[in-house]
């Protein structure tokens, strides 16, 4: 499996959205089942949908590394377990998705969500889901250089300041 900004970026952001504390809010009414198809097209149409494809073999292929780190000699019954296990598994994220969705058409109304699916239908949008791979991958490599360079900016600011007090660090 090959690492994907996409899904890695989509995954990320879609946590990150997910476990901000919801600051005095109501609970939000039950939507449509038609409000809630909505938002899983928009799941579809936004990539998010995509993001949760590698979990599953992601998961396995750590828990079969895991097993034959200390039982190599079960790597001949593991393999076709783990092949029945992930058969069994193929559409395990669909309850995910579903809770997803309903997270979408709490947040959105169905009209805002229909502007959301258009504007993701439009060449722009289409473009947008193309180029995010690309885009995250090189946000996340320019927030990783500027990370290594901002953590020596910092030591060595401190240290000047430091000095200036008489202390050497």
């Amino acid at each position: 499996m090959t690492f994907s900004p996409v899904r890695f970026g989509s995954a990320v952001l879609l946590i990150c959205a997910m476990s901000m504390p919801a600051f005095a809010q109501a609970p939000a009414a039950q939507p449509s089942p038609e409000h809630v198809a909505l938002a899983r097209a928009v799941l579809d149409f936004t990539g998010a949908r995509r993001s949760f494809d590698g979990v599953i073999p992601k998961l396995l292929t750590d828990a079969r590394n895991t097993i034959l780190r200390t039982r190599p000699t079960l790597q001949t019954d593991l393999d076709p377990a783990a092949m029945e296990v992930a058969k069994k598994l193929a559409n395990a994220d669909e309850e995910l998705v579903n809770s997803i969705a309903v997270v979408y058409a709490q947040k959105f109304t169905e009209a805002e969500l229909k502007e959301i699916a258009s504007f993701y239908q439009s060449p722009a949008g289409k473009k947008m889901t193309t180029e995010l791979p690309s885009v995250l991958g090189e946000s996340y490599k320019l927030i990783q250089d500027w990370t290594r360079k901002m953590s020596v900016d910092i030591m060595t600011n401190l240290r000047t300041e430091m000095k200036k007090k008489g202390h050497d660090i």
